[in-house]
């Protein structure tokens, strides 16, 4: 038994990793045979999947056309590649989304233990932190199985996670693959157009304003060299989605957010659990006019927002908002996103701010961006919960941050605190 026993930090990583490998591999054999009542929209990709295998042209594809096709590419090129060597298309979209979340969990695990080769002095208390979060991020019931189904979940999370790693990699690390951390930044934007293009959008915006917050810097003119030509190149590919890519009429991105109400309305059509629509007051415009203009649309998006985003954070709610079996599950693991950010807000007023601030602020901006726009897109519980498993890991990078325990020794601490304070 004592060959088994995993005894440095980095093992026990790699351990959470082969069970994550191993727990993929179980939940694909145990789903059903048919779409899951979940997330039937596994289902439309599945049928996607196999009229693409069949070399079916995606704009003759049923009802949504050519648009779901290049909006889902990343998931559904691969899966009809297996669905052309024999394998069914249900099982072949779920086997992607799968190995998409696998690899998430992959270039975290590959990022830490590169940190770790920096430091061996982590206390035990930290030590467990980085333990307990990885479990979170690998097992967390919803976020596992977001990930397994065929969804475009998993490979939204990976895109996005790849181009913060290339970032952080780019500024904080010191190594002789810039240039792959380059072209993983750009190629990480493109592909998250193709898997989701809001997304790609929100990504892509956060990362220039972050960028151009250290733009004197010869690094940060190549990452935003990096990030235009993803934004540009990824809008082209999706232009069939959104109409006309952005490079042809920067326009489109104004299009894009003056749609958002009417998407938020049509999210809410035959939904079980509907994200109310709070009135304001500039709607009353709206009425009188033909149709609304561009500064009451954006103006009733900010009034809303705090409502809107903190529904999208934190619902539904166990009284109140259940109305099945899985409504019920996603209010008890919302009991745990209340607990984090009831966390995060107390350490921060402890802390008097956010430590390593620098490292994690390109990824707080994507959170808020993100956390306000689907927050105003979203117009049901069920979907906004699946959406938001994108940025649980944003969530424990920044409670890491905080609990974090610097190694100096406390005794030690406490007495140079004593002598300074005498002097």
């Amino acid at each position: 038994m004592s060959a088994f026993k995993l005894g440095t930090l980095k093992e026990k990583l790699w351990a959470i990793v082969a069970a994550s490998f191993v727990a993929r591999v179980i939940m694909f054999f145990i789903l059903p045979s048919t779409p899951s009542s979940l997330a039937p929209d596994e289902g439309t990709y599945a049928a996607l999947t196999k009229w693409i295998a069949e070399s079916k042209p995606a704009t003759d594809f049923p009802a949504y056309g050519e648009g779901l096709y290049l909006s889902g590419r990343s998931i559904i090129i691969p899966s009809s590649a297996l669905n052309r060597i024999g394998m069914n298309e249900l099982d072949a979209v779920r086997l992607v989304s799968s190995f998409y979340g696998f690899l998430s969990l992959l270039l975290l695990t590959f990022l830490a233990v590169k940190l770790l080769n920096r430091r061996d002095d982590l206390s035990k208390f930290n030590t467990r932190l980085v333990l307990l979060f990885f479990t979170i991020f690998a097992f967390l019931p919803s976020h596992f199985v977001w990930s397994t189904l065929g969804l475009r979940e998993g490979p939204n999370e990976f895109w996005v996670l790849l181009s913060f790693v290339s970032v952080y990699v780019i500024f904080h690390f010191k190594t002789r693959q810039q240039v792959l951390a380059y072209f993983a930044l750009f190629a990480s934007i493109v592909m998250c157009f193709s898997t989701r293009p809001q997304a790609g959008l929100v990504l892509g915006v956060g990362l220039l304003i972050y960028l151009v917050s250290r733009i004197k810097q010869t690094k940060a003119l190549l990452a935003i060299s990096a990030v235009l030509t993803g934004i540009v190149l990824g809008s082209i590919a999706t232009s069939g989605n959104v109409g006309v890519s952005i490079l042809e009429d920067p326009g489109v991105v104004i299009t894009m957010v003056d749609g958002i109400p009417t998407r938020h309305t049509g999210n809410q059509v035959d939904a079980a659990s509907v994200i109310e629509t709070p009135n304001c007051p500039l709607s009353q415009n709206s009425v009188i006019a033909s149709t609304p203009s561009r500064v009451d649309t954006y103006a009733c998006i900010l009034w809303r927002a705090p409502y809107t985003t903190s529904t999208f954070l934190l619902r539904p709610f166990i009284v109140g908002d259940v109305t099945s079996t899985s409504s019920a599950f996603a209010a008890i693991e919302n009991l745990i996103w209340f607990l984090a950010f009831g966390l995060i807000a107390y350490f921060i007023v402890k802390r008097r701010g956010i430590p390593r601030f620098n490292q994690l602020a390109p990824s707080m901006i994507f959170f808020a961006l993100y956390v306000v726009g689907a927050g105003a897109y979203e117009g049901n519980m069920g979907t906004a919960f699946r959406h938001k498993s994108l940025i649980l890991w944003v969530v424990l990078a920044l409670l890491l941050s905080l609990l974090w325990r610097n190694s100096q020794n406390p005794t030690e601490d406490s007495r140079n605190k004593s002598a300074e304070s005498a002097v």
